[in-house]
């Protein structure tokens, strides 16, 4: 009987890890997509880094053999949208990425350069003000998804190329 209750306790006392460390990963905070260019702003020591892909997969892993880190983009807060196609980059980002269903959309003419301008969490202030005076429609991403595939005309924010919403 000891044996079993310790076979148990075994079992239900070994944690949750994944077995990868916090320290060996890097956390995007915002991405911007404009015409095959992707940048990455990440949390912590605010690095911004800028790829050119063919796709967002190849972005990400050229940006993984650059930090020598995997990313995790469970907690993105921001996405910037510029010339793409809105639907398929935000059906990815909410499927394949898993973006939580708070983060923010936008949309800029020069979306690469706005995060290097201005920090994510700026932007994303700026975005929730903008909801809160109902000077913008709401913009996370499952309601701006919701409005694409359902009305065919999201309502994205427009950022001016300081972070403004226009």
């Amino acid at each position: 009987m000891k044996k079993i209750i310790l076979a148990v306790m075994c079992v239900f006392l070994t944690g949750c890890s994944t077995g990868t460390d916090v320290n060996e990963m890097a956390y995007v905070r915002a991405a911007a997509i404009d015409s095959g260019n992707i940048t990455f702003a990440f949390y912590l020591d605010e690095q911004i880094l800028t790829v050119s892909a063919d796709s967002i997969d190849e972005a990400k892993s050229a940006v993984e053999l650059s930090l020598g880190k995997k990313i995790f983009t469970g907690h993105t807060e921001l996405v910037i949208l510029g010339e793409c196609d809105e639907r398929e980059i935000l059906d990815y980002m909410l499927s394949q990425w898993k973006v939580p269903p708070a983060c923010r959309v936008a949309n800029c003419k020069n979306a690469m350069e706005i995060l290097k301008k201005r920090k994510a969490e700026e932007i994303v202030g700026i975005l929730e003000m903008a909801e809160e005076k109902n000077t913008t429609a709401k913009c996370d991403i499952v309601t701006v998804l919701g409005k694409i595939l359902n009305e065919k005309n999201g309502e994205l924010p427009m950022l001016t190329k300081e972070g403004a919403v226009e």
